[in-house]
């Protein structure tokens, strides 16, 4: 089994999965939102092409891992640093997709000497400064449900995980499947692809909505530190098709980095984009494509 468990200095238990290849330069995945660690089984063949071990943690209060109390943004690269000590990375390649942005982001900002390659796909975006208006209506409700009607949005929760349990082909999940683009409903049509999407839900929940809602008032904060300021060469992908995050915050966010290389695919969306290009993601990334 790729599952495994690390105790933290703070007494508090992370846990990750290993995919890839065992030998190889570490790279650590970072989930979306809601997921979890599983979700790095999605680029296990790639990694093996590339001779990378794949460590995907699941962030405090996701999965294995235990709630971490008062947790901001600026506590991850702690967390990393003991999580790398523990399986023997001095420096490493970082990818995040989704709700994973922001935690490459942080990495690259706090741990600039250790970081080889920092990738992005479909990367969440710092909602507080940029507002609302380029994320899907299911995101926007959440987010204004979250202040006053917290248990509300609890109650949503569970039921996206009981529908997300279903098929895509059949009712109620069917119903929903129209609100991607058609590279997304391609995707996820492939039953391989979409256990693994699902089951990172599934996983993301298992502690409870609170923890997912907790995880997520990270992207709606202030995360402690200027991204224009980041001197890490940040690859940053994004389809134009992506109904979940638009590629236009990526956009806004590249243009005040000093190094980037960005890469808007016309037709890919939220799912389509790192699962049908990963291979060409990570070779890029290593200068192998």
């Amino acid at each position: 089994m790729p599952d495994h468990t690390l105790k933290l200095k703070n007494g508090l238990i992370l846990g990750y999965a290993e995919y890839g290849d065992p030998q190889g330069t570490v790279m650590f995945y970072y989930h979306g939102w809601p997921s979890a660690r599983v979700q790095g089984a999605l680029i296990d063949e790639t990694a093996k092409k590339y001779g990378l071990r794949i460590i995907a943690p699941d962030r405090p209060g996701i999965g294995l891992s235990e709630f971490q109390p008062k947790r901001t943004l600026m506590d991850w690269p702690d967390t990393l640093d003991q999580l790398a000590a523990h399986v023997g990375a001095d420096k490493f390649h970082v990818l995040g997709w989704s709700g994973g942005g922001p935690y490459v982001l942080v990495t690259a900002k706090a741990m600039p000497e250790r970081v080889l390659t920092a990738t992005i796909c479909c990367g969440a975006p710092p909602l507080k400064f940029l507002g609302y208006q380029h994320v899907s209506w299911v995101y926007r409700l959440m987010i204004h449900l979250r202040g006053p009607f917290p248990g509300l949005l609890a109650l949503v929760l569970r039921m996206g995980k009981v529908i997300s349990s279903g098929q895509p082909d059949r009712a109620p999940l069917k119903w929903f499947m129209p609100m991607l683009g058609k590279e997304d409903r391609r995707v996820l049509a492939d039953p391989h692809f979409f256990s693994v999407v699902r089951q990172g839900i599934i996983e993301a929940l298992s502690r409870g909505p609170r923890m997912v809602i907790s995880d997520a008032d990270i992207y709606l904060s202030e995360w402690g530190f200027e991204v224009g300021q980041i001197g890490t060469l940040i690859h940053f992908w994004h389809g134009k098709e992506d109904r979940n995050i638009s590629w236009k915050y990526s956009e806004q966010i590249s243009k005040i980095m000093p190094r980037v290389t960005t890469h808007w695919l016309e037709e890919d969306g939220h799912y389509s984009l790192p699962i049908t290009h990963i291979d060409r993601i990570i070779g890029h990334a290593l200068g192998k494509s």
